[in-house]
């Protein structure tokens, strides 16, 4: 079901399953009992104009189907991004909506917001456009970039080594993993400074700019801190967890750190509230809230890939979110990973194109002939794909490619 606007109302879809009463019903008792509930006045201007409503409802079987909410704007508070995306969360997953005995299941699929509101939220300030005029990259180059792995482990020094290869390959973009949590055999300072300093000699041999975004993710209450001492050190971008260190967190960093920082949000922990069937809230909706708090880039998987929501519906329907069209909200620019290498590029170029970057890790790191080669074997498969040519039998002329596709 497409989400719709309705007057001023946020809209929300909500999965519903089993429930007690027909589909219609329940609607009509959720829309009531999420906003005025059992108020006396009914008649009161204000008191109706507070007041739920149902917009639509498509019953799949008897009491299982989507049912299409509108939840008045009047009700939230709108002074700021924060008190308003706190009031929207509450309102849309914080309450009857989930927790109502009346069924066994309720998902949130989508929402949608008027542009009046859409444009209090700070948004992305990079997305492609912005991170391909900082790489000076053309419009049709593939922005290869790769995460810092295994994270156990690893000292400054090590790190620094392997980043500094990489952008001596010719690597774009490179991030810390997200389980790198600034442990003591691997703080933050230490760190950046050894990855910056590695990374300055990588780029003058490739000639290639490449941005490091390391993981600043602790409580909100230092996560900001955390992003000013990497970039006073040379980090050129940032890493924050969502789940972890909250949504406001993200909001935070991009209200307090420069507009010239991109900001990769990372997903970790999205599928405890994604993953159940016909339960909980959907990736398209991760996303929607990651994109309106400021993140530049946020994770999406590629058909094959090792993780779940790699089927063709699901990857369509989280790029959709990422890149269509969204009121005054720019578009995030999503960063393709999870089994990324030179025999499935070709299927994630087909579906995202070059509105996304392609980040592998093993796929690069594991070439037996070195991550330059690693990224070239990428390249290499990307001409396959824009040449109309099957990657194997572009192998047979394209030596880094043809080993490449060993991994």
């Amino acid at each position: 079901m497409k989400t719709m606007i309705v007057d001023d109302c946020l809209v929300m879809s909500i999965y519903l399953s089993s429930t007690k009463h027909s589909l219609s019903k329940l609607g009509r008792m959720l829309a009531d009992i999420e906003t005025t509930g059992g108020a006396s006045d009914k008649d009161s201007p204000m008191l109706r104009r507070c007041t739920g409503r149902v917009l639509d409802v498509k019953e799949e079987r008897p009491g299982v189907g989507v049912v299409q909410l509108g939840l008045p704007l009047e009700n939230l508070n709108w002074d700021n991004a924060s008190s308003a995306f706190a009031s929207m969360y509450l309102s849309m997953i914080g309450g009857a909506s989930m927790a109502w005995l009346e069924y066994e299941k309720s998902k949130l699929l989508d929402f949608s917001l008027p542009d009046k509101a859409l444009a209090i939220f700070p948004g992305p300030r990079w997305g492609a456009p912005g991170t391909r005029k900082w790489l000076g990259a053309a419009a049709d180059e593939l922005i290869v970039g790769t995460i810092v792995k295994p994270t156990a482990g690893l000292t400054p020094a090590q790190v620094a080594h392997l980043c500094g290869q990489a952008a001596a390959g010719g690597m774009r973009f490179i991030k810390d993993d997200e389980k790198m949590t600034n442990a003591p055999y691997c703080p933050l300072a230490p760190r950046v400074r050894a990855v910056v300093e590695a990374m300055k000699a990588g780029q003058d041999k490739s000639g290639k700019r490449c941005l490091y975004a390391p993981h600043v993710t602790t409580g909100p209450d230092q996560v900001v801190a955390n992003a000013h001492a990497a970039l006073e050190l040379g980090a050129s971008a940032l890493m924050v967890n969502m789940f972890a260190a909250g949504f406001h967190s993200l909001l935070l960093l991009r209200q307090q750190i420069p507009n010239d920082v991109p900001i990769y949000g990372h997903c970790g922990g999205k599928e405890a509230m994604c993953r159940a069937e016909n339960q909980g809230v959907s990736m398209e909706v991760v996303a929607k809230f990651a994109r309106l708090m400021g993140a530049d880039y946020f994770r999406i998987g590629l058909p094959g890939g090792y993780l779940v929501g790699n089927s063709e519906q699901d990857l369509r329907g989280l790029f959709a979110a990422m890149v269509d069209p969204m009121g005054p909200v720019p578009a995030m620019m999503p960063a393709c990973s999870g089994g990324l290498k030179p025999a499935n590029l070709g299927g994630a170029l087909e579906m995202f194109g070059d509105r996304a970057m392609y980040l592998a890790g093993t796929g690069i790191t594991k070439h037996p002939q070195g991550v330059a080669a690693g990224v070239l074997a990428l390249q290499q498969a990307a001409e396959a794909f824009r040449k109309n040519i099957p990657v194997r039998e572009y192998a047979n002329t394209h030596e880094a490619l043809k080993t490449g596709l060993t991994i």
